[in-house]
C-alpha cells in the first residue's frame, strides 16, 4: 500500500479531545499542531487489566487499544502483536502512515513500525527526579532497572520531543528539540492585581509529587505563615480523594474543593500562587498558568530549573528550603508591591517564550515531512 505523505497517527493513553489535565491539554496541543502539518488520526493505547483488546472508541478516537500488563513491568516495552492484530482487524493499517507520533514512549513501544515510517516520541515526565527521604531512595532504587529498560528502546525511534532542557542535556545524542509546555486556554488578558490574603495551588492533587509537596508545605511552611499573617489562606484547587481533602482542611484557613470547571475566580482572588514540588518529572504547566493569569509564583529549585531557560526566574521567588518558602510567603503579603512586580515581569518572558506560535513551530521542525511516494 502507498503511504500517504500527508498522513500522521498521534498514539496517545489519554484523548487529545478531553483536555482536563495538564497532561490531555499537552495531547491536545500537539494533536492540534499536527493537523497544521497534515491529516491526524488519533489511536489510544494504554494499560490494563486481562488481554490485550479494543474498548469502545470515543468521538474523534480511531481506536482504543489496551495492552495487558504483566506483573513486575515483563514485557513492558516489546510489541503486542495481539494488540496490533485487534488494530489492524479495526481498520488501523501502521502502513498507512508516514509518521507516527507518541505521547511517551510506551504507547509506540506495544507497536511494530513498518519499514520507512518516520517516528517521533514526546518524552514527556522523561526525567523523574525524587524527593530526598528513605520512601525516595527505595523507589529510586525500586525504578533503576525501569529507566534503564526505558532507554535502550530510545534507538528503536528516529526523533523525540523533550519538555525541559536538563532531560534533553542528558540526551544530547538524539535527533531532538525542545517542545515546552504551554499555557493551554490563558485569559485574554492577566487578571488585576489583588492584595487579597489567599496564596493558590492549582494541580492534580491525586499526583504523588503535588500530594506531597502540600503535606510538606503544611506541616512546615505554614504554620509559620500563619503565625506571621494570621490572615492568610489557602486554597488548594485540584482533584483529590476526599479523605485527603478533609484532611488538609484540617489546617487553619485551608480550603480544598477539589476540580473546579473554571479556574477564573480562583486566580481572580489570589494574590499569588505556589508550587511546592521538589520531585517528579516535566514541568510545572501551573507555575505558566499562574504567569498567564497575572499572578507570581513562590516555588521551589526543582520546579525552576525546568524554566531556567525560557523564564530566567522572572516571576518567581525561589525557596531552597521550607523556611525560606515560608519567608518568601511572608514577604510577598507584606509586601504586595513586590509580587505585583514579579508577576508583571514573568508575564512578558512568558509571551515571549511560552507560546502557541512557538509550541507548533517547535513540532514542525520535527515533524514536517517532504512529499513522496513510495
Amino acid at each position: 500500500m502507498a503511504i500517504q505523505a500527508d498522513r500522521i497517527l498521534l498514539v496517545s493513553p489519554a484523548s487529545p479531545f478531553d483536555p482536563q489535565s495538564g497532561a490531555q491539554q499537552r495531547t491536545a496541543l500537539l494533536h492540534q499542531a499536527l493537523q497544521r502539518l497534515g491529516e491526524v488520526d488519533t489511536v489510544l493505547i494504554e494499560p490494563g487489566a486481562g488481554p490485550s483488546r479494543l474498548e469502545p472508541a470515543k468521538p474523534g478516537v480511531l481506536a482504543h487499544g489496551v495492552w495487558h500488563q504483566r506483573p513486575l513491568g515483563i514485557g513492558k516495552f516489546k510489541p503486542d502483536r495481539h494488540l496490533q492484530q485487534a488494530l489492524l482487524s479495526a481498520g488501523v493499517d501502521l502502513g498507512q502512515y508516514r509518521l507516527i507520533v507518541s505521547r511517551y514512549l510506551n504507547p509506540i513501544c506495544k507497536l511494530t513500525i513498518p519499514r520507512g515510517t518516520r517516528t517521533v516520541v514526546d518524552l514527556d515526565d522523561w526525567g523523574y527526579h525524587y524527593a530526598p527521604g528513605a520512601m525516595a531512595m527505595a523507589a529510586r532504587l525500586k525504578s533503576t532497572y525501569a529507566a534503564q529498560l526505558a532507554k535502550r528502546q530510545l534507538k528503536r525511534f528516529d526523533a523525540f520531543f523533550f519538555v525541559s532542557p536538563r532531560d534533553q542535556a542528558c540526551h544530547l545524542d538524539l535527533p531532538s528539540v525542545l517542545l515546552p509546555n504551554i499555557p493551554f486556554n490563558p485569559p485574554a488578558a492577566p487578571f488585576p492585581q489583588t492584595d487579597n490574603p489567599t496564596l493558590l495551588f492549582v494541580g492534580s492533587l491525586w499526583y504523588p509529587p503535588n500530594r506531597e509537596g502540600i503535606d510538606r508545605f503544611l506541616a512546615h511552611s505554614w504554620p509559620a505563615i500563619k503565625a506571621a499573617q494570621p490572615q492568610a489562606h489557602l486554597l488548594l484547587v485540584g482533584a483529590a480523594p476526599p479523605a485527603l481533602r478533609q484532611a488538609w482542611e484540617q489546617h487553619p484557613d485551608v480550603s480544598a474543593p477539589g476540580f473546579v470547571d473554571n479556574l477564573d475566580e480562583a486566580y481572580r482572588n489570589a494574590a499569588f500562587t505556589i508550587a511546592p514540588i521538589h520531585s517528579g518529572g516535566g514541568t510545572n504547566i501551573k507555575i505558566l498558568e499562574s504567569l498567564a493569569y497575572g499572578r507570581a509564583c513562590v516555588t521551589t529549585p526543582h520546579c525552576a530549573d525546568a524554566f531556567s531557560i525560557g523564564l530566567g526566574n522572572a516571576g518567581l521567588a525561589i525557596a531552597l528550603d521550607d523556611a525560606l518558602f515560608a519567608e518568601h510567603c511572608i514577604a510577598w503579603m507584606t509586601h504586595p508591591n513586590h509580587h505585583h512586580s514579579a508577576a508583571g515581569k514573568g508575564l512578558t518572558r512568558l509571551r515571549s517564550h511560552y507560546t502557541r506560535a512557538l509550541f507548533d513551530e517547535r513540532v514542525a521542525q520535527l515533524c514536517a515531512l517532504p512529499a513522496r511516494t513510495c
